[in-house]
């Protein structure tokens, strides 16, 4: 038997669900190599039926783990229990974080990059399935992979599942505005149904005690498996950024994500194509924390307008494309070159789509998945958009230039990634990053430098 790939993903179900694409790719790209996923056993467990056909391993077994050669050990766990591990592994190859002889380091360019993401994600459209991947899966595989879109149920079929919770409460929606969600639904003929786990009773019963009538509810009642197929009976399910959300996804059933809070859709969203995500339109939107005391982006998602979405999606009232909502977009989750991507339905993209898709064109350039034909083309579009926006990022990076080339001190450039203007943070965070995971070593100096300079010659078009 070949040596088998590890996985290790001791995150939340989320991020778990998310790794599912990475299991079924490990399969195609290494083949005869058995696959093993070190989880969490409450979310491993229940989910092992729907999961692609991986061996798991939870806590207390990593003494069996340790004995074993692997051929290949992924970490996607930034837990220091999950890199102490990955550090005291044979294998031939280690991807992710580790930690050895009591130092930190993380393993591969697209593992430096998904670090740089803290506090720094706002222009990011790599999604984390695709995070998981890239560097370890070639990019033919994954261009090739055609993920089916979510079920179409029959037109009498009025039942909407409502998922109420999410990891922070401001993630989600206030019991109230589920009530009158629940109001405007019944208006329109549909049947919500409550959802949600053991952490939604509290906020189920709030909802329950303000509509003040019989609704179906089914929180706190159904493990993750009979979750998944309890939802092939719906006609949607309407859900915050939530683990949930992924299986719904990923069972086929089709889900109307509001993303509010400090969510980023591109980076978390449905990540199966078809699915339709509701956000502000806010310049803010996509942040990693929020520094208001409630998120104002909240405001703008009103139950009125979240049922006009649903009955376009669901080709019962209208249509999603053009659909104007002051304050939100819509966008619809799909794939473009084999990568994850949120399609504009109702607004014209705006300088930031335009800005991130410059940078995600960089950054498949620089770790040797992308052309440089590419960033030229993507730096050409943002330049006609948004041409003095382009002039004064040319300008940042020039002064970012000089100061990498110069400064005595390279550590000051790990201290301050934060100081460069937001259109510069995606290349200053990585640089932090990359110097502090290589001791500001020569190399990473002057591999800081090549990228700087490449940055600076795209904006001039050079």
């Amino acid at each position: 038997m070949k040596k088998p790939i590890l996985v290790i993903q001791m995150q939340r179900m989320g991020d778990l669900i998310l790794s599912f694409p990475l299991f079924l790719w490990l399969e195609r790209a290494f083949p005869g190599h058995p696959v093993w996923v070190m989880a969490e056993p409450s979310f491993a467990g229940p989910l092992a039926r729907l999961s692609p056909q991986v061996c798991y391993f939870s806590h207390g077994q990593e003494g069996d783990l340790r004995r074993q050669a692997f051929h290949l050990v992924i970490n996607l766990s930034h837990r220091a229990q999950s890199m102490e591990l990955a550090g005291s592994l044979h294998c031939d190859a280690l991807v992710g974080g580790y930690i050895r002889d009591g130092v930190t380091r993380i393993e591969g360019d697209w593992q430096e990059y998904r670090a740089s993401l803290t506090h720094n994600n706002r222009h990011n459209h790599f999604h984390w399935a695709d995070l998981n991947a890239l560097g370890v899966i070639p990019r033919k595989i994954m261009e090739q992979t055609r993920w089916p879109g979510p079920r179409n149920m029959p037109h009498d079929n009025r039942h909407i599942g409502l998922f109420l919770g999410a990891s922070e409460p401001d993630k989600r929606p206030s019991a109230a505005f589920w009530v009158e969600l629940i109001e405007e639904l019944e208006r329109r003929g549909f049947v919500p149904v409550l959802l949600g786990g053991p952490g939604e009773r509290e906020l189920c019963r709030e909802v329950l005690r303000l509509a003040a009538r019989p609704v179906a509810s089914a929180c706190g009642s159904m493990g993750l498996d009979t979750f998944a197929m309890y939802g092939q009976n719906l006609a949607a399910m309407i859900t915050p950024d939530t683990g949930p959300m992924h299986l719904a996804a990923w069972s086929g059933l089709k889900v109307l994500n509001l993303s509010m809070g400090p969510v980023h859709a591109f980076e978390t969203g449905p990540y199966q194509p078809g699915h339709v995500v509701l956000r502000s339109s806010g310049d803010c939107v996509g942040c990693w924390r929020c520094r208001f005391e409630l998120p104002r982006c909240h405001r703008h998602f009103k139950p009125v307008r979240v049922v006009r979405v649903l009955e376009a999606m669901l080709g019962r009232k209208g249509k999603l494309t053009g659909l104007r909502l002051p304050g939100l977009e819509i966008l619809a989750s799909g794939r473009r070159d084999g990568l994850y991507d949120l399609i504009p339905l109702s607004v014209r993209p705006k300088a930031g789509q335009k800005l991130a898709a410059y940078w995600q064109a960089f950054w498949l350039h620089a770790f040797g998945l992308g052309s440089r034909d590419g960033c030229l083309t993507a730096a050409a579009n943002l330049r006609e958009a948004h041409e003095a926006l382009t002039r004064v990022m040319a300008v940042g990076a020039l002064r970012f230039f000089r100061t990498v080339s110069s400064t005595p001190d390279p550590r000051r450039l790990v201290r301050e990634w934060d100081h460069a203007a937001l259109a510069l943070r995606p290349l200053s965070g990585y640089a932090a990053v990359h110097l502090s995971n290589n001791d500001c070593s020569p190399a990473s100096r002057r591999r800081v430098l090549t990228l700087a300079e490449e940055h600076l010659g795209f904006l001039r078009q050079e």
